[in-house]
């Protein structure tokens, strides 16, 4: 119990004694008592002389103590009616007379506290039904008043904790949110109304530690109780404070405070009241927790909805606006979704239902058949698949299609086909033009005459079949090599620039004339250009080269036939000339053999033959002078002699007889003349020409002076209705070079003086004019072949 011992005595041996008893104890002198102090004790211990001074100041404490309605302990010196008279003025409710025994002390102290205990046992009993009354009246009241503030929960809370405060008489209360690590004060009224909307750690106070235990917790005097934060108490000016742990589905979610500034300001009934209305806090937050996860339940399910339906409306702007057919069927083959464009393309009119309308009202039956295979492919093998088919329009108009398949699943599990078709008739249709216009390149490259090589600065990428001829090589020998590496190490650094076809080396339109090295032996002239293009999808350099090799030949042909010209007209010339004194030798030569006749007789035996044979290869010799100027005169103005037909034998007879002189001296010779060669048309006299030129050479092609180690050969055979002549040596033989220009005009590889570089030229001209040919086969070291070649003839004509 609390005692406020009114002495002067601060020694007082009662108030000693009531501390060893354990009650608490304050000792006071009078004045400084007040109504406030009063209101903090159980029991008032005053003396008899300080209720007889009558002083002002106690007059006043009498009128407190009325009020506060505290027990009061009297002293009295001793049991007199003078010593006990004044104390029974005031009414005290027990005395204890001096010299205060401690024994006796304690017996009446013990027996006053019982009296004290059932006084107040009775009183509160009869204020603590008044107050359940009125408290359970209040939360019944303030259950109504949250029912008609709805789900506002910071209405409720503020409803709750002013109804708290007011009904456990405490300075203030807040409603605290666990909101992590902290503790936010959402509610606060009364004088911690300055705290709403502040934020604590939950382990560093009382509210905090009630919430980690789960149970409430009362603190009456803040300054003695060891859990308190005496330092905070202070600061907030609370000296008691109750704290209940707020619950929503069993779930510790924050704490219902209320505080007092006076100590022990709280009883039991305070703590029933606050754990009631913590209880309905917590049931008002679990309702509008409920309500608010409904709402937002509500809330998602209508923008799912929302999302769905937007969703679809998009899918299908999507399908419906997009140029491809989609369609959907089932395992049975039935379609049960088509989107705008098939429609379209089918002529279905909207609202059509699709699984009722059989493939074959839509295609022909082949175009089903091929569908259906590649359907059931799809789902055997459960496999996204693409292939390309034809489905005609319903006007028979063919179109090619590409199709994806796929599998898809509903929510049961069933599996249907999805298709997409894509239109690419169009596409087909450029890649065929595409596929066209490379092939008529590619034609227009290989067929091309120029030489064509690409490359990008390095190893030929490709080249065309002239580009193969025009170096003697295969394609696959050239590509991969350096067109440089084939041209003429003089033009190496000007064909270069032009090669790579940069603008920074040099124009890539500029065109000059290169030459060529083939690997096979020559010189090749050749005219290129060259210009950058796209080869493969990369950059890359065309060049282009003419071969302008015969063309100059030709160009030196012409300057040839001008010198010819020149001594064509100084031949006609000297054939005049000659033609003139070769009548007279050609009529005495006749008149010799007549008169011949006519002196025989006189003549000795055998003489006559003798002087014959004389005259006969005169007679020859004069006829070649007179081929010979007749020769003169076709080099100088053609030919105007009629062809006829020509037995070769007699040809290849003749010229084997005026060439013996100078055969014999060089080689053997060798005549194999077939029986069944025929007929040619052209000129005996000409052929003869040629015959003897080409054993001439053949002759002078060997050293004089050993005939038996060398050989000519001279053939005449027939071939495939031609007649052909082969004139074979044992000679020296020519280089590659040599036999390059053996028929070009005024070429000789004879000192000069001693041959014109004609024979083989004119022999040329001879045998292309009849529509024969002529080619050579030489080897150095090993002698040289010429073979003629002559149609047999076609016609009846003169025999010559």
């Amino acid at each position: 119990m609390r005692f406020l011992l009114l002495s002067r005595d601060g020694d007082h041996p009662i108030g000693a004694e009531l501390s060893r008893m354990g009650h608490e104890v304050v000792v006071a002198s009078g004045p400084e008592v007040t109504a406030a102090t009063i209101s903090l004790v159980d029991v008032l211990v005053v003396g008899a002389e300080q209720v007889r001074e009558k002083s002002d100041w106690f007059n006043r404490l009498r009128a407190q103590i009325r009020a506060a309605e505290v027990s009061v302990l009297g002293m009295a010196d001793g049991l007199s009616e003078e010593d006990i008279a004044p104390l029974m003025e005031i009414g005290v409710d027990d005395y204890l007379v001096a010299p205060f025994n401690p024994v006796d002390v304690r017996a009446r102290i013990a027996l006053f506290e019982r009296r004290c205990y059932a006084f107040m046992r009775r009183q509160s009993h009869e204020e603590s039904a008044r107050g359940e009354i009125e408290r359970l009246a209040a939360i019944i009241q303030t259950q109504n008043d949250i029912a008609l503030a709805g789900l506002d929960l910071d209405v409720v809370m503020r409803l709750i904790a002013e109804r708290a405060m007011i009904l456990c008489g405490a300075g203030g209360a807040a409603v605290g949110i666990i909101e992590g690590e902290e503790m936010y004060y959402r509610v606060c009224t009364g004088y911690s109304k300055q705290f709403e909307g502040a934020r604590l750690p939950i382990a560093n106070t009382m509210a905090g530690s009630s919430v980690l235990r789960g149970e409430v917790m009362r603190t009456d005097d803040t300054e003695r109780d060891p859990r308190a934060n005496v330092a905070a108490a202070r600061r907030l000016k609370v000296r008691s404070m109750l704290n209940v742990p707020l619950k929503r589905d069993n779930q510790t979610v924050g704490v219902l405070s209320i505080a007092s500034q006076v100590p022990f300001a709280f009883v039991d009934s305070d703590e029933r009241t606050l754990e009631l209305m913590a209880g309905l806090l917590g049931a008002a937050m679990g309702n509008a927790a409920e309500h608010a996860a409904k709402q937002a339940l509500m809330t998602e399910v209508a923008s799912i909805v929302t999302a769905l339906q937007e969703s679809q409306h998009l899918f299908d702007s999507f399908l419906n606006n997009n140029p491809a057919l989609a369609y959907m069927k089932d395992e049975a083959g039935r379609r049960v979704f088509v989107n705008e464009p098939f429609r379209r393309f089918f002529g279905l009119a909207p609202g059509v239902d699709v699984s009722t309308i059989p493939d074959e009202q839509l295609m022909p039956a082949e175009t089903v058949a091929h569908l259906r295979e590649q359907d059931e492919q799809a789902f055997k093998s459960g496999q996204p698949s693409v292939s390309e088919s034809m489905m005609p329009t319903p006007e028979g108009e063919p179109r090619q299609f590409l199709t994806y398949r796929f599998i898809a699943r509903d929510s049961s599990g069933r599996r249907f086909l999805g298709g997409v078709s894509f239109d690419i008739t169009e596409r087909k249709a450029a890649e065929e033009a595409l596929r066209r216009s490379e092939e008529s390149f590619r034609a227009l490259i290989e067929g091309s005459p120029e030489a064509i090589f690409v490359h990008r600065g390095g190893p030929l990428l490709y080249v065309n079949p002239s580009a193969s001829s025009f170096l003697r090589l295969k394609s696959s020998e050239l590509v991969g090599r350096s067109l440089l590496d084939f041209v003429h190490p003089e033009d190496r650094g000007a064909a270069a620039g032009t090669l790579d076809g940069l603008p920074g080396r040099g124009a890539s339109n500029r065109v000059r004339e290169i030459r060529f090295l083939p690997p096979g032996g020559g010189l090749l002239t050749a005219e290129i250009s060259s210009l950058r293009l796209v080869f493969a999808g990369q950059p890359a350099t065309l060049v282009s080269a003419r071969d302008l090799t015969e063309r100059k030949q030709i160009q030196a042909r012409l300057v040839v036939a001008d010198r010819l010209a020149s001594v064509g007209t100084l031949a006609a010339g000297v054939a005049h000339e000659i033609n003139n004194p070769l009548a007279f030798v050609i009529s005495n030569l006749s008149f010799l053999s007549e008169e011949l006749q006519t002196i025989n007789p006189l003549l000795p035996e055998g003489r006559l033959g003798e002087v014959e044979e004389v005259l006969r290869e005169t007679n020859e010799g004069v006829n070649r002078v007179r081929l010979i100027v007749q020769d003169l005169k076709t080099f100088s103005r053609g030919d105007e002699e009629q062809p006829t037909a020509v037995d070769l034998r007699r040809v290849i007879d003749s010229a084997l007889m005026l060439a013996r002189g100078e055969l014999r001296h060089r080689a053997n010779v060798v005549r194999e003349v077939s029986s069944d060669v025929p007929l040619v048309e052209g000129s005996e006299a000409r052929f003869g020409q040629v015959v003897l030129n080409l054993l001439i050479n053949a002759a002078h092609a060997i050293n004089a002076g050993q005939p038996d180690k060398n050989e000519i050969r001279v053939t005449l055979r027939a071939e495939s209705n031609h007649a052909i002549i082969e004139v074979k040596d044992t000679g020296s033989g020519m280089a590659r070079e040599v036999m390059d220009r053996i028929f070009d005009p005024f070429f000789t590889t004879k000192p000069v003086g001693e041959g014109t570089g004609l024979g083989l030229s004119i022999c040329h001209g001879i045998i292309t004019g009849f529509g024969g040919e002529i080619t050579a086969h030489s080897e150095v070291g090993r002698g040289s072949t010429f073979r003629i070649s002559l149609p047999a003839i076609r016609k009846k004509l003169k025999t010559a």
